[in-house]
């Protein structure tokens, strides 16, 4: 009787101890299960899927969210969205020199000035040199800055459009100042006629004097309008915004003041009513 209950105890006892075992096991592998998947569908992981975040210490897991980052969506896959480059637009600045800056300050030229001169050129700013009665070089308050002939027409059509509104004249202050090399000056202000006194422009071969040419191209400018665009001691370049009504009588006119913008340009007065028609422009020359 002992020996049955004893071996009763004993089978009960092996008994629960293998259901607790396994209840143990259970315990175990369920969490284990639960981590796996939740490890392999858990959209804040960045993955999804049978093939991903197999092990607990998240190594794969770290290599399938970046190799997502980086490569292109694939069906299944969940990526991150790129992040955004924002393209700034380029800025081109000009830096003047330390003698820009000082000329600007020393002939009271507004710094925006030089500026513009020297976007529109890309060269060197320079102190404008002038004339007095005598035929001597002054210097001048004015800048100038050296062009390549072949564009010395586009940049001074820019630089007279951007500097008018703020009361600054361009015009052309020297032809062949080197090898295929222009000069074009700035000076400060609204009347043109100052160009011509700055370069004291006259025909002292014709007894015509400064004053001379200032007063007949007032007079020419009652009948017609137009603008100084260029100047030297000897030589003004005008440019009309409205042709004379009479070019024929014009010209001969010209003619008897500049004998020179005939004789050395296209020969004829007829010639010259032709060139004016064509280009709008008049070189005056005393040479």
């Amino acid at each position: 009787m002992k020996n049955f209950v004893r071996r009763s105890l004993l089978l009960f006892a092996a008994t629960g101890a293998a259901l607790i075992l396994a209840g143990a096991g259970h315990v175990m592998n369920g969490p284990t299960r639960s981590v796996s998947m939740n490890t392999m569908n858990n959209p804040a992981n960045g993955t999804t899927g049978s093939g991903a975040g197999k092990t607990a210490n998240g190594l794969h897991m770290h290599s399938s969210v970046t190799s997502s980052m980086t490569s292109s969506a694939t069906p299944g896959v969940m990526t991150r969205p790129a992040t955004s480059v924002i393209s700034r637009p380029s800025v081109t600045s000009v830096t003047l020199s330390p003698y820009a800056e000082e000329l600007a300050r020393t002939i009271n030229f507004d710094r925006q000035v030089l500026v513009i001169v020297k976007q529109e050129s890309h060269e060197r700013i320079q102190r404008m040199v002038g004339y007095d009665e005598d035929g001597y070089q002054i210097i001048v308050p004015g800048i100038a800055v050296s062009v390549p002939e072949d564009s010395s027409d586009s940049i001074l059509a820019a630089l007279r459009h951007k500097l008018a509104p703020l009361n600054y004249m361009a015009f052309v202050v020297e032809m062949n100042a080197g090898p295929k090399i222009d000069k074009i000056g700035v000076l400060k202000g609204t009347d043109q006629y100052e160009i011509l006194r700055v370069m004291h422009t006259d025909g002292d071969e014709y007894d015509i004097s400064n004053q001379d040419v200032v007063d007949r191209l007032r007079e020419w400018e009652k009948i017609s309008s137009f603008d100084i665009i260029g100047a030297d001691y000897d030589w003004v370049e005008i440019e009309f915004r409205k042709l004379p009504k009479d070019l024929k009588s014009f010209v001969e006119e010209v003619y008897d003041f500049s004998p020179d913008a005939v004789d050395e340009g296209p020969g004829t007065v007829d010639g010259l009513v032709r060139e004016i028609s064509k280009t709008h422009r008049l070189f005056l020359l005393w040479d």
